[in-house]
């Protein structure tokens, strides 16, 4: 890094900072940094090379299916009972977080039409650890009392202890912020990976900029948009203009950001051009990570939330896992429930059409061999464990009578190799049916599956043993999802003219996990699944033990929204009903005794 820009950055903060008001003190603290230690540079060029080649294999628009939580806490480290800022004022602040980050903001609709199209939800919420480094519970906030009147950006005595601030918890499970009275004028700066030691790695913002106007923090930065800003710095992203500022040679390494000079002040009015960018629509600069009042910040774009997602993948893969939010499982779990069926989707058992009888998904007087789900984009190194099924009739069984469940690979969107195949009584089935449960099927072995695959269940015309699985509506699917085998051994689409030519997604939900870290047992509980997910409202849920089990939904904010207690009767779907609640995204936590684990629900109608 250049020594002249340097200088420069020090000429600033000792003067024109000291009078004025200065929004964002981190790339000054990365250039200290590099001075003091030129060898950081490797990393920070190294991350950057990954950065680039997780943006290649991800790139914008493609759906990467990484979804965090990421466990915050909060020191409040106060010498006046003025910044000692209230829980109410710290919750405020994660409300802002979690609506700028999942594009839930209320202003979302004053991004300018000319950038709505790259607008982004990053896909990343935030709580207030419940569970400190220790395993104890907490509420996420920490006050430590100091005779120091206020701290300053060259020596990040906020962060220790020893020097009368707060030393971090570990900083690759939680989000550590740093909440005080800091001098030059300086709303807050943060650490990019990469760059700074554990135990300063991490936010820091003056506390008259924490939370919002409701609760005292200062105008016009008193939206919380100050710490939108520095989180976005924490997870590796760079001032819209690149931090050059003479020219329109810097970069914030983001293809959809609009080249810009340099930094924005106040409320400009739309459209702003300058050098970079002389044309309308301009320079984006109600973007989160511009110097523009909190009034004027709306949005992230999609490139942002790719390098977001990259450095959750890399430098803070950490958090994936970390079991501060909710009492466990703070990140994205090792084992997922997938599902086609979206929320919305009335269950159906359609009859085969004139002249066949029995039905379309399943036994039918067209001797189809087969019915099977396509799962797309599953990610590498995955393996099924177990499948369940909605059966919709199960008839003219004895007590010989199976049906298979089947895994096959994918071939050009097409079902393939037989992965695997595993026989299901129909007794069984038909118990389920008659009480509305769905059935599981556990592999006994875990089946390893590519990217694409597919599952459903092969049929036998033993007799005249009839077995359907449920169809969702008529006509949702496009193009459809679901296959069935002929009795030729060829395959077709349902919607495919020569099948029966309607779209159809079939009640088959396969559990695929992570090969590396296997079947999911967390925290001594074991599997859990919660289905379908997306919801329409009800949600089934699989318990593995036949336990006593108590149950909490918390909404987006980390928020009680509903509980039970649950007799479970092992292996049998269990009803929740969400439906009395707002769309948006819900975290289910099942404990029993001193275990838990939680899962995320997608709710929406």
């Amino acid at each position: 890094m250049k020594k002249v820009l340097f200088l420069a950055l020090l000429i600033t903060f000792s003067g024109i900072y000291a009078q004025n008001v200065h929004r964002c003190g981190t790339e000054y603290i990365v250039q200290k940094a590099l001075q003091e230690n030129p060898s950081i540079q490797f990393n920070i060029d190294e991350l950057e090379q990954f950065t680039e080649q997780w943006i290649k294999d991800n790139p914008i628009g493609t759906d990467k299916a990484l979804f965090v939580r990421i466990p915050v806490v909060v020191h409040i480290v106060y010498n006046t009972s003025a910044e000692n800022l209230s829980d109410a004022r710290i919750q405020s602040q994660i409300d802002v977080l979690n609506a700028d980050f999942r594009r839930l903001n209320s202003d979302a609709s004053n991004t300018p039409s000319a950038f709505q199209s790259v607008a982004a939800d990053v896909e990343i919420e935030f709580c207030l650890a419940s569970k400190d480094p220790y395993g104890a519970s907490t509420n996420g906030i920490t006050r430590t009392s100091t005779s120091v009147t206020s701290f300053d950006i060259n020596n990040d005595y906020i962060k220790f202890s020893s020097q009368g601030g707060k030393d971090a918890w570990p900083s690759n499970k939680y989000l550590n912020i740093w909440v005080g009275d800091i001098s030059g004028g300086i709303l807050g700066y943060a650490t990019p990976p990469g760059v700074f030691p554990a135990n300063q790695d991490g936010v820091v913002i003056s506390y008259q900029y924490f939370g919002t106007s409701a609760y005292g923090a200062v105008a016009p930065y008193n939206k919380g948009r100050t710490a939108t800003h520095e989180v976005g710095h924490w997870l590796n992203l760079k001032h819209i203009w690149g931090d050059d500022g003479t020219s329109c040679s810097g970069s914030d390494n983001v293809s959809d950001t609009p080249n810009q000079a340099g930094e924005n002040y106040g409320c400009p009015t739309f459209p702003k051009t300058d050098a970079c960018t002389p044309t309308s629509p301009g320079v984006m600069f109600m973007n989160y990570m511009d110097y523009t009042d909190d009034a004027c910040m709306n949005m992230f774009t999609a490139g942002q939330k790719t390098r977001m997602q990259a450095a959750v993948s890399a430098s803070r893969s950490g958090l994936l896992t970390s079991d501060g939010c909710s009492g466990g499982g703070g990140g994205t779990g090792t084992c997922d429930t997938l599902s086609n069926w979206t929320a919305g989707d009335a269950q159906a058992l359609y009859a085969v059409q004139s002249p066949g009888t029995g039905y379309i998904s399943g036994h039918n007087s067209y001797s189809d061999k087969a019915k099977a789900e396509r799962f797309a984009n599953v990610g590498s190194n995955k393996q099924v464990t177990k499948i369940f099924f909605k059966f919709g009739a199960a008839e003219n069984y004895d007590a010989n009578s199976t049906v298979a469940a089947a895994l096959w690979s994918d071939a050009s969107g097409s079902p393939s190799t037989q992965l695997t195949s595993v026989n299901m009584p129909v007794s069984t089935i038909a118990s389920h049916v008659s009480g509305g449960q769905y059935t599981l099927l556990t592999l006994t072995s875990p089946v390893a599956v590519g990217n694409n695959f597919f599952a459903g269940i092969k049929l036998t015309y033993s007799g005249s043993l009839t077995v359907a699985l449920y169809t969702s509506t008529d006509g949702d699917q496009v193009p459809a999802t679901a296959w069935e085998q002929f009795s030729d051994n060829s395959w077709y689409r349902f919607d495919n003219s020569s099948s029966w030519g309607v779209n159809v997604s079939l009640a088959v939900f396969p559990v695929v996990c992570d090969a590396t870290l296997g079947t999911e047992s967390v925290a001594g509980i074991g599997d859990v699944q919660v289905f379908p997910n997306p919801t329409d409202g009800i949600i089934q849920m699989i318990l593995p033990e036949t336990k006593t089990y108590n149950l909490y939904v918390y909404d987006m904010m980390g928020r009680l929204v509903q509980s039970e207690r649950i007799a479970n009767e092992g292996d049998f779907a269990h009803s929740i009903d969400l439906s009395s609640h707002p769309n948006g995204f819900y975290f289910v936590e099942i404990r029993q005794e001193n275990k838990s684990i939680t899962k995320k629900i997608i709710l929406s109608r």
